[in-house]
């Protein structure tokens, strides 16, 4: 049978129109090199946006530290590690290349106004000991690293770290955050981000097109932040597992119980889905203001959105608003926070009263 199908190919590859010129001859080493030229290129590309974009998420989970809830916050330090084991594996090699990263954590990046950014520490600071304890090398130093932060409690840490070939003792006090941390994955392809309930995450060409303006940037990272802090996710499981429950029912009633489960779980896994992004946006706002950023700079957000996502202008009956709606909402959104500074009033979001 693979006899007979091999010569069938063979005749549709030889009854095929073919190419005509001929090509000049190239070298299989040197396209070797080229992709790894590429490789280097697109690692430096996903490093140059998530360098600035950490810096910037870093100190936002710190000023929304209040919006979130008791239990979503911890004490942190506010500086980003790293070493030879920490990229993603494809791209590993050419991030260790730029960073210059060996076996012992690097700071990579540091809010510009975490603790330990005003304790005096910088980017390229290798961490040696915390306490007078010396951190574990190799695969196992975050691991090490984190095993030596209490993040339930606020403390004062004592840090040995080598800069420029010195030894050198900083004393860092750790402070309040949201607990939720953030990726950067390597989609180049796709336009999107999203929250999980512990991570935010974005793909790599939207922190690109964000990351182009800082507050554009912090606009998105504030509303996966505002979903995760206000427990959507949370929330659609629970409407999910509900949903389904009310269609097994149905289902058992007509005979279709696998059917109608399916359908009911979708129905209430997006149930009220517009109204918490309509929230998100909310939220998002108020972090914003409480992080410093120029609310007055950020209305315009949803046009820019709208521009690079047309399909978003008419957006209906999905799972997101239209960008014109998000526009309106932000405007009025915006003066009701720019009254709350007026009056002098917290900068907290005006929750329904139960």
């Amino acid at each position: 049978m693979i006899q007979k199908l091999s010569i069938v190919g063979l005749f549709f590859l030889i009854s095929c129109a073919q190419p005509q010129t001929q090509l000049p001859n190239y070298s299989t080493t040197i396209t070797e090199k080229e992709k790894d030229i590429q490789n280097q290129m697109f690692a430096d590309s996903w490093l140059n946006t998530y360098l600035p974009f950490s810096t910037m998420g870093t100190d936002i989970l710190f000023y929304a530290s209040e919006l979130c809830a008791e239990d979503d916050r911890i004490f942190a330090l506010g500086m980003n590690l790293a070493n030879e084991y920490s990229a993603y594996e494809s791209i590993r090699k050419e991030i260790n290349k730029t960073l210059s990263l060996g076996p012992k954590l690097k700071v990579i990046s540091l809010g510009k106004n975490s603790p330990a950014s005003k304790a005096g520490i910088l980017k390229g600071d290798e961490i040696l000991e915390i306490d007078g304890e010396n951190l574990v090398q190799g695969e196992e130093a975050y691991k090490s690293y984190i095993e030596k932060i209490d993040d339930a409690y606020q403390k004062m840490y004592e840090f040995k770290i080598l800069r420029e070939g010195k030894f050198k003792k900083i004393n860092i006090r750790s402070e309040q955050r949201c607990r939720f941390n953030f990726i950067i994955d390597l989609d180049n392809n796709t336009f999107n981000a999203f929250a999980n309930g512990d991570y935010m995450v974005f793909s790599l060409r939207m922190a690109k097109w964000l990351i182009q303006d800082e507050t554009d940037a912090a606009i998105v990272f504030a509303h996966e932040l505002g979903h995760n802090a206000n427990k959507h996710v949370a929330d659609k499981m629970q409407n999910a597992s509900a949903g389904a429950l009310l269609g097994l029912l149905v289902g058992i009633y007509i005979g279709l119980p696998q059917d109608m489960m399916e359908m009911g779980q979708n129905i209430g896994a997006t149930a009220y889905s517009i109204d918490y992004e309509n929230e998100a946006d909310y939220l998002s706002m108020y972090i914003l203001a409480n992080s410093g950023y120029d609310l007055n700079k950020a209305v315009n957000f949803w046009r820019r959105f709208a521009v690079e996502v047309p399909n978003s202008i008419y957006s209906t009956g999905g799972t997101h608003p239209s960008t014109a709606e998000r526009y309106v909402r932000m405007e009025s959104t915006i003066r009701e926070i720019q009254d709350k500074i007026k009056n002098g009033e917290a900068l907290i979001p005006t929750y329904r009263q139960n």
